[in-house]
């Protein structure tokens, strides 16, 4: 199997965990690029220590193993302990998106079974409004995900209608220069990624909105106990996206950090003149160095890969992708209950460009937004 067969079985690095080859050698997600510096240079300072030695045999610069044995358990718990925390956060991260791409599946899966017996024109509007509002509310919490990556503001997004941006416009504490605004009610000066968080809030609440405007546009009311279980779908979303922006505004503690790196760094780099005690020859103790550095910068390197999984390195999520993935399970959806062409508009709304070029069955796409 080769790199590209196993890389399109996931959303992140995969690998074949049966094969040792293979795990050994892959360079797709793999921190030897990254530490392989350190080694080299950390086997430089071994073969510059020895010469000295050579040089200056009168001249002890040789460490005791003593203390540095002692130093060697503190930083190998700091750094395991470190790793640790890092998995935790990145599983944490992962869990929290998983919740957000299941309840917009199940929020619109339950909308259509409850209502797939309303064939009229209002239903099929009201359907296709809630299931654009949904997709537009993940779609959104990935570019607040992003952000950090590529800066561009949520509001900014091609999915979203005029109307919907002029709405969230409205509603965030920055002088947008589109008119009236909330910036009165400000607090003090707000950053811009502070107010793209504050768009899926917005979102929700218009979504919540929206569920219950189905009263006046079905001909059958959804009983208020369905009605619940709608809108609690949308609870459970806002719970994951809380879980996010938990994440993204709390790091990892910068004081442990700072402590496990300035152990890490004295540790590593001060073996090759405790080894000149060691009557071992040059080559063994380059290669011991070789292999200790790569092991704790390693695990270094592993922390800061699993430190931020959002964005563009290997180890990273590929969460707008997967949010598209739940996009087309809601286009088979409603392709179900109302046919292509709500499927269509659907489709055109939240691809607006690509769907001018692709589409050429002469729909417009356009429908009467019911935001209010």
């Amino acid at each position: 199997m080769g790199p590209k067969e196993v890389e399109n079985q996931g959303y992140t690095v995969t690998y074949d965990s049966g094969s040792h080859q293979k795990v050994l050698t892959q360079m797709w997600g793999s921190v030897w690029p990254r530490v392989l510096p350190y080694c080299i240079f950390n086997v430089l300072i071994t073969l510059g220590v020895e010469y000295a030695q050579i040089l200056t045999p009168d001249t002890n610069i040789a460490i005791t193993g003593k203390g540095h044995s002692f130093m060697g358990f503190f930083v190998a718990f700091l750094v395991v302990s470190r790793v640790s925390f890092s998995i935790g956060r990145y599983n944490e991260a992962r869990g929290y998106l998983g919740v957000m791409y299941r309840e917009c599946r199940e929020l619109i899966q339950n909308m259509v079974a409850l209502t797939h017996f309303h064939t009229d024109e209002r239903s099929k509007e009201w359907r296709n409004e809630v299931t654009y509002q949904v997709c537009i509310l993940l779609r959104v919490v990935m570019g607040v995900i992003d952000y950090p990556e590529y800066f561009v503001n949520v509001w900014e997004l091609d999915e979203l209608d005029n109307k919907e941006r002029a709405e969230i416009k409205r509603f965030v504490y920055l002088d947008s220069g589109s008119g009236p605004n909330a910036l009165r009610w400000s607090h003090g000066m707000k950053t811009e990624y502070e107010e793209n968080m504050r768009v899926p809030v917005r979102l929700g609440y218009l979504l919540r909105k929206q569920i219950r405007r189905g009263r006046k546009f079905l001909t059958e009311p959804i009983a208020p106990p369905q009605e619940g279980k709608l809108i609690g779908s949308v609870d459970s979303f806002m719970v994951g996206y809380g879980g996010i922006r938990k994440f993204l505004t709390t790091p990892f503690p910068f004081p442990l950090v700072q402590m496990a790196r300035t152990f890490l760094f004295f540790y590593v780099y001060t073996v090759p003149f405790v080894l000149l005690g060691d009557d071992s020859s040059v080559f063994i103790h380059c290669l011991t160095i070789f292999i200790l550095t790569f092991g704790f910068m390693g695990l270094e390197y592993v922390s800061i890969e699993l430190d931020n999984p959002f964005g563009e390195d290997d180890n990273d999520f590929e969460n707008l992708l997967m949010a598209y993935t739940a996009f087309e399970d809601t286009y088979l959806t409603i392709l179900e209950v109302d046919g292509p062409e709500w499927t269509n508009r659907l489709h055109m709304r939240l691809n607006p460009i690509k769907s001018k070029t692709n589409l050429d069955d002469g729909l417009t796409g356009e429908t009467t937004p019911l935001i209010v």
